[in-house]
């Protein structure tokens, strides 16, 4: 095995690092994912990055943080939408 082969499989297997989790959680709205035409271009490149150099983990994380943070942020609307009908 050379250097790398053993490169290659590590990328294949890294985690998101809490950073980048959070970038994909937070702001999911402005990632490619969320709208058919993205002006968000950290987004779209670090998913290309992922795509071309191996990070099959972190490209397989990202998908689901973006999925997990719309649920999220429509999920708050949504109680605050209740809250402020109820109580107002």
């Amino acid at each position: 095995m050379n250097l790398e082969e053993d490169n290659r499989r590590k990328r294949a297997k890294e985690n998101l690092s809490k950073t980048e989790s959070l970038q994909f959680f937070i702001l999911p709205f402005i990632t490619p994912r969320a709208r058919p035409k993205s002006t968000d271009d950290f987004s779209q490149s670090q998913l290309e990055r992922f795509k071309n150099y191996g990070y099959d983990t972190k490209l397989k994380q990202a998908n689901q943080l973006i999925i997990y943070g719309i649920i999220f942020w429509i999920g708050l609307v949504l109680i605050i939408t209740y809250l402020t009908t109820k109580y107002l």
